[in-house]
């Protein structure tokens, strides 16, 4: 794309959440779990068009048809270039940026021995970090970790290391052991300055937490600084994205606590590293953290393989609050028991743990309350639950939530349960449920009616039936997994060979269903191909997909539809291909091919 490489693209997508992008631009009001809405800032109306949705990292206005991702937000609402763009977006979220195609540091394919090469380095330096903290006491991160009340048995436990404040000590080292330089840029452990192509020290003088796989492999470091104020702004580095560092699929401490979870079926997720170990000394050793950034579905899943409970320990701030939401939205899905574990005092765990020990920490562990309950207590933060609007308004965000649930029993239970907490009936609920699922209901048959919230062209564009069929296909593949699932099972592969955007779209989607890839990945793939040949009615399905009265029927019809239109498309080749074809034995395959597609 435009002379950058594609990993350098996805990193910066990845870095920048459109709807926390957008939101610096839009006032953005939440419309679901991950979808929001706001008046266009691309053209004057009074009621809001301009919807953003979070899943697909998408945008699109139902009034004047813009669409697009992050990158062409800032080329729309900057009026510049597509490179222009990624330049931008790299320097307000800090990706280095090579230009060429040659660089492939990260990039998919690498040998396995260039991984095992940099579990190696990382296995050498957390050895390392280990024995300089416990050779010097004294030094400041050894104070501070006796400050804490962090053993040498704590700190060996969760591999808690530290480097002195000098300049070369990992190149150093690093060349000691036989490791190049492009070993150690490639693990993380130092970097290299893009102007001056000069390596770096990243964790100098900071006190270091190893970071491992689940399977306890050495896959990167989290370095505190130990300055109230450290010079470059961070109160932490992490290891970047490697070969073996992928943030958003990694817990903090998953290999120490693996077995706790496994056997209680329960797990504690924390904000951070110091709050993790305050819960493993206070003997709760099915506690983990994400790796300093939001929750992900990724990490959601791997939680899931593990445990049927969850139990949320996050602070009662602001940030904390916005956490709590996050992780509903991709723990809900699951079918996994969410519960809250409210610290008293707006304390943290670790601060819970310096003041009352162990104790206190049990007993904010057992007065643990469901997620609705926490949900109810932070609504009177959200809306006026003191007016009808405002309570008609907390209905509908509740029941947005419930709309992720796929098991019926589940939905029956929360709505009831629901409905007492606010004190409502069930029908109200069942009722603001079943206007969320029909608010958006579209004829199935795309090309004979334009969308309600689009004005009518000026003149009628004929669609195809077979782009129409695919359009309904695209449209339940994208409202539901099962339904793409579904497709994947029933469609024959070869009724999707069509080089259109819309059919390799599709096949997109159903790759990601049959457990290709993960969601991200599926999105970040989406974005490029709209990117590069833009198709407005595909912008729209992924933004808003219909509601479908029978979707199971949608779907069956469909696919038949579909393959008929392949049959008489085939039908019409072999009958092309027979009137000149000269060959007796090729005539008589193509006859008998012929009869295959006329049953």
């Amino acid at each position: 794309m435009a002379g950058f490489n594609q990993e350098i693209i996805e990193e910066i997508r990845s870095r920048c959440e459109i709807a926390e992008f957008i939101g610096n631009y839009v006032q953005l009001k939440r419309s679901g779990t991950s979808s929001f809405t706001g008046l266009c800032p691309f053209h004057q109306e009074k009621t809001p068009s301009f919807h953003v949705e979070g899943k697909w990292q998408r945008y699109h206005c139902f009034g004047c048809g813009k669409d697009g991702d992050v990158f062409k937000f800032v080329m729309e609402h900057d009026n510049i270039s597509f490179p222009d763009a990624v330049r931008q977006l790299a320097q307000r979220c800090g990706v280095p940026l090579p230009e060429t195609g040659d660089y492939d540091a990260g990039a998919a394919g690498m040998k396995r021995d260039q991984k095992e090469r940099i579990f190696k380095v990382n296995e050498e330096f957390s050895n390392l970090f280990v024995r300089f903290l416990r050779e010097n006491p004294r030094s400041p991160a050894g104070i501070y970790l006796q400050q804490r009340g962090i053993s040498r048995d704590i700190a060996d436990k969760f591999s808690i290391g530290a480097l002195p404040e000098e300049r070369y000590f990992c190149l150093n080292y690093g060349r000691h052991l036989g490791f190049t330089d492009e070993d150690l840029v490639a693990a993380g452990i130092c970097g290299r300055s893009e102007e001056s192509g000069r390596i770096y020290e990243r964790f100098t003088g900071r006190l270091t937490f190893a970071i491992q796989n689940e399977y306890g492999r050495g896959v990167g470091f989290s370095a505190r600084s130990l300055e109230p104020k450290p010079a470059d702004g961070r109160k932490y580095v992490n290891t970047p994205e490697t070969l073996v560092f992928k943030k958003g699929m990694l817990l903090y401490a998953l290999p120490q606590a693996r077995e706790a979870i496994a056997k209680e079926r329960t797990v504690i997720l924390c904000e951070g590293q110091m709050d993790t170990i305050a819960m493993h000394r206070a003997g709760f050793t099915n506690a983990v953290a994400p790796l300093g950034t939001a929750f992900t579905p990724d990490q959601a899943k791997l939680l899931k393989r593990y445990a049927d409970t969850v139990n949320l320990c996050f602070d009662s701030d602001g940030a904390g609050q916005k956490a709590f939401l996050r992780a509903l939205e991709y723990l809900l899905p699951l079918s996994v028991s969410i519960r809250m574990i409210p610290i008293p005092g707006g304390k943290d765990p670790d601060e819970l743990y310096s003041h009352g020990g162990a104790e206190a920490v049990a007993a904010a562990v057992n007065a643990g309350i469901p997620w609705l309950e926490q949900f109810r207590n932070q609504l009177p933060g959200l809306y006026d639950m003191s007016t009808p609007v405002g309570r008609g308004q907390a209905a509908a965000f509740m029941v947005s939530l419930f709309a992720l649930l796929k098991n019926p029993i589940e939905l029956e239970t929360y709505i009831r349960e629901g409905a007492a907490l606010l004190q409502v009936s069930e029908e109200a609920l069942y009722s603001e449920l079943r206007a969320r699922r029909n608010k958006e209901r579209r004829i199935v048959d795309f090309s004979k009616q334009p969308s309600v919230e689009t004005p009518a062209p000026a003149s009628v564009v004929r669609v195809s039936p077979e782009r129409s069929t695919l359009l309904t296909l695209f449209a339940l593949a994208v409202a539901s997994q099962d339904n793409a699932r579904e497709i994947c099972d029933l469609l024959p592969p070869e009724t999707l060979e069509g080089e259109s955007l819309l059919c390799r779209a599709l096949n997109l989607l159903l790759a990601g269903a049959a457990g290709g890839e993960s969601e991200e990945d599926i999105a970040a793939a989406l974005n490029n191909m709209l990117t590069e040949n833009n198709d407005e009615e595909l912008g729209k399905l992924l933004i808003k997909p219909p509601v479908f009265s029978d979707p199971e029927k949608a779907l069956t019809d469909s696919v038949s539809e579909l393959i008929r239109i392949y049959k008489r498309r085939r039908y019409a080749e072999i009958m092309a291909e027979i009137r000149s074809c000269n060959d007796p034995e090729r005539r008589f395959e193509l006859m008998k091919q012929l009869k295959e597609f006329s049953k």
